[in-house]
């Protein structure tokens, strides 16, 4: 009877046996298991890196991962199924083989081999560093300007980064351009960190990365910029206008002694063009009419062109220059203070034009005290009139800011009642003569 048992329980235990095996083979062929390389390659995580230590240099940023799974878990498998860690806990400075570590969010995935196996990574500590920023004027102002020292707000940075590298940075430029300025300069500029030998530094960090470079750019003493104003003699053929003067340049710069340079306006003259009967454009170069002991620098000639055009409705109109925009409490003067406006349009339009339907104006919105060239503009024009040009077509605005008004005493406060008393005893007088009455 024992062994009776025993018979069947063998034969129980094989017929399972046989069954796991079939199981096994019938769920292979559905799901067989697949070995190969990963598609993607895998980025590296650093983990636990020591504080005050950062990663100055790694050999690698990412692993291909040789992997065997079935073939459902290779269809379900992405890059975030994967954690591949590099581990720097307990790592000092200098350069570290770190092993390379991969996690599998599905069970049924084996990691057959990871290229490469480990990264090298270097660490270095920190280090930060307070600089003044240096800045420098890399052109010159124009002919007769000179510039004072940049200002760089704010005016100093902190640069931090691996010690090795912030090591190496003695210096922090802020370089701008004048670009031919001739007012006063104010520019963001990105700053940059330089070694010994004027290179730039990479692997640092500028703290801020920006700063605001301000040059005061100021003419010399004995120069000035003027504005070159056409004069023209005689007058066009019946049945033309003048449609356009065009002074090329348009302004220049002049130089003499200080004294003469006060006395000089916001505008030179030039020598006279002839434009008698004209017909066609006129064009000719010319002198400019310069006061005694004051000389044009780069006097190249001065090109005129007068564009003469049968009157199809055309006016040239003189208008006083308005300024606007100035700031309060300051007072401001215009040179010259009123200009040619050529207008064209329809003819009844100019027939019909008001002194006042045409307005100049220059913009002085922002501006501080000093001296300027600015362009004036005619903002509305009526009735579909077009401007032309402006004639000159700059203008020397000056800026400046008053003396302080002084304190009025109070000796003369006692004068009007003085004045009054009088006033007083003669309508009591007249009021006792006519009391008897």
């Amino acid at each position: 009877m024992v062994r009776s048992f025993f018979t069947h329980f063998n034969s129980l235990v094989m017929a399972l046996l046989l069954a796991v095996v079939v199981w096994a083979v019938a769920t292979g062929e559905q799901n067989p298991s697949r070995e190969g390389l990963y598609p993607d390659p895998l980025p590296i995580e650093i983990v636990n890196r020591p504080e005050g230590m950062l990663i100055y240099s790694k050999t690698a940023e990412t692993v291909r991962v040789k992997l065997r799974a079935p073939q459902v878990s290779w269809d379900q498998l992405q890059p975030a199924s994967f954690r591949v860690a590099a581990d720097l806990q307990g790592l000092d400075t200098g350069m570290q083989q770190v092993p390379i570590k991969i996690q599998v969010t599905d069970p049924r995935v084996t990691i057959v081999s990871v290229e490469p196996a480990a990264v090298g990574i270097r660490l270095e500590r920190t280090k930060s560093r307070d600089f003044d920023i240096h800045s420098e004027v890399l052109d010159a102002p124009p002919l007769g300007y000179f510039y004072r020292t940049p200002v760089s707000t704010p005016s100093q940075v902190t640069v931090s980064g691996p010690a090795v590298l912030v090591e190496q940075v003695v210096e922090i430029a802020a370089d701008v351009y004048l670009r031919g300025a001739k007012a006063p300069v104010e520019r963001e500029v990105t700053l940059q960190p330089r070694d010994l030998q004027g290179n730039p530094v990479q692997g640092v960090t500028v703290t801020p990365a920006v700063t605001t470079v301000k040059v005061q750019v100021e003419q010399r003493v004995g120069y000035k910029d003027v504005s070159l104003k056409a004069v023209l003699k005689g007058s066009v053929a019946p049945g033309y206008w003048i449609s356009n003067i065009v002074v090329t340049p348009s302004n220049v710069t002049v130089a003499g002694s200080p004294e003469v340079m006060a006395k000089i306006p916001g505008f030179i003259e030039t020598a006279p063009i002839d434009i008698n009967e004209a017909t066609t454009e006129v064009t000719k170069r010319v002198a400019i009419l310069l006061p005694e002991g004051v000389s044009v620098l780069n006097n190249e000639g001065v090109m005129v062109q007068v564009s003469v055009t049968p009157i199809l409705g055309g006016q040239t109109i003189r208008r006083k220059v308005v300024l606007q925009g100035l700031r309060r409490g300051l007072i401001g003067t215009v040179s010259p203070d009123s200009v040619e406006v050529i207008l064209s349009g329809p003819v009844p339009s100019l027939q019909t034009l008001a002194a006042d339907d045409v307005q100049v104006v220059v913009d002085a919105t922002g501006l501080l005290a000093g001296t300027y060239q600015l362009k004036p503009r005619v903002p509305v024009v009526p009735n579909s009139l077009r401007v032309q040009n402006i004639v000159p077509d700059t203008i020397e605005v000056l800026i400046i800011e008053p003396l302080p008004t002084p304190t009025p005493t109070l000796t003369a406060t006692p004068t009007p009642l003085l004045t009054a008393t009088p006033t007083l005893t003669r309508t009591l007088t007249l009021t006792r003569t006519l009391t008897p009455r």
